[in-house]
């Protein structure tokens, strides 16, 4: 009879006070961890050739590669070419629904969803239960080194149905034995309310982190309670210095890539993914420590993706963690698309929010603000910014000292009344056209 019961449903328990999730994976030496990849490399590979992959395949050979015992491991990577999400848009077209880039037939899938299509046309993604099972277990590595244990009460909003993101995390908190607090996401007031109410009552362990946080502060101060004191809201401190940990590929390509143990940068997977920091003209890495555009390639997986360039800002560092961990660490520097330049600067809507979050009168009840797309270099930067109470020109001037400041960028600040942007139960959108 097949096998039934708890244990087929989660992961075997582990000691509250052991340092590590995967104390064998984690702190593996580096050059096994190396053999390891390379084995895994060569088998993705040869699926590609046999199962077939039409797409990767046709890009291997015009590439030249011409079987893939032409690949022997990693070093051999960043001769290979990369793909961009509009490839995996354009594969879909041609081939609909699901395209020639996959490596498993959606028969053997247990989950399909889409992307949430903010940056173009929602690609699909597919799972089988390995592929779940991969990003459960990265995601328990990210959570135990978060100090997280089972039987902890932790809560989200993420959206679900379609886009995966609510099933994933879901999944995920469920499979490291969180109790599970999922409220909806907050794209009225009324429903971000239905949340507030729910936090009042069965108070988290872990409070909610999201994008949507700050319409969960604003709909807490309307019913008169303190986001903080009342409903245990937490706004996280802003990274300063070399970057944001690199904790996410995104849905499509790897979702718990990996997390910060409290020292810079995020422990990556390394089992499970090759990550590069790669120069987007010669398709090579960049030294240890330089901003390239993120490019990852997914292992052990039946849902693969070969070299997938994210066109994202990331860094690598190798240099030994006090924490014991043997893996690489990863910053995050931001999108491309979200990189704007203003009087011979280049900037990310995260240091622009940076500095006005350090301007009180603006962040209450939540910070709400907006940059309009310089049109060129020489345009004028002009951001927006909601104020419930105090005196508007006063604190546009105190907004325009702290970009000054910050980013060494002059501002023209315009100071709204509440209510006047628009809001997002999910990712508010801070760039926007004049």
């Amino acid at each position: 009879m097949p096998a039934s019961g708890p244990e087929v449903l989660g992961p075997t328990p582990r000691e509250p006070d052991q340092a590590f999730w995967d104390p064998e994976a984690q702190t593996r030496p580096r050059e096994e961890r190396r053999l390891r990849r390379d084995e895994a490399l060569r088998r993705m590979l040869r699926r590609i050739w046999e199962t077939p992959v039409p797409h990767f395949r046709r890009k291997l050979e015009a590439a030249g590669v011409a079987s893939p015992d032409d690949v022997k491991g990693v070093d051999d990577l960043a001769g290979l070419p990369r793909t961009v999400k509009q490839e995996l848009r354009d594969s879909e077209a041609a081939e609909p629904p699901f395209g020639d880039y996959r490596f498993t037939d959606v028969r053997r899938c247990v989950r399909i969803g889409q992307s949430t299509g903010t940056t173009g046309t929602p690609t699909v993604m597919m799972w089988t239960r390995h592929d779940l099972w991969v990003e459960y277990e990265s995601a328990a590595r990210n959570f135990w080194r978060s100090g997280w244990r089972p039987g902890m009460v932790a809560t989200h909003a993420h959206p679900a149905y379609l886009y995966g993101g609510g099933a994933m995390l879901s999944g995920a908190y469920e499979y490291f034995g969180l109790v599970n607090l999922w409220v909806p996401p907050p794209d009225t007031d009324e429903l971000a309310e239905q949340g507030i109410r729910a936090w009042l009552r069965m108070k988290p362990d872990i409070p909610f982190v999201g994008f949507s946080l700050g319409r969960f502060f604003e709909v807490s101060a309307k019913l008169g309670l303190d986001p903080r004191e009342d409903v245990g809201l937490e706004i996280p401190a802003m990274p300063g210095g070399k970057g944001m940990p690199l904790v996410t590929a995104g849905l499509e390509c790897y979702a718990y890539l990996g997390n910060s143990c409290g020292e810079p940068g995020a422990h990556l997977n390394e089992d499970w993914a090759i990550v590069e920091a790669v120069d987007p003209e010669t398709g090579r890495p960049v030294p240890d420590g330089e901003w390239g555009d993120l490019t990852v390639t997914t292992l052990d997986r039946d849902n693969g993706l070969l070299r997938y360039a994210l066109e994202e800002a990331c860094s690598i560092t190798r240099e030994p963690c006090g924490c014991g961990e043997t893996s690489v660490r990863g910053f995050w520097g931001g999108r491309f698309k979200d990189l704007l330049r203003s009087q011979g600067k280049h900037f990310q809507t995260a240091e622009l929010e940076a500095a006005l979050r350090a301007v009180e009168p603006v962040t209450k009840p939540s910070l709400e603000w907006a940059v309009v797309r310089p049109r060129d270099d020489a345009a004028e930067l002009v951001v927006r910014v909601e104020l419930a109470e105090g005196d508007p020109d006063e604190v546009a001037g105190r907004c325009r000292g702290e970009i000054r400041e910050r980013l060494q960028l002059d501002a023209r600040v315009e100071v709204l009344a509440r209510d006047t942007l628009p809001r997002s139960g999910y990712k508010a959108q801070r760039v926007v056209e004049a």
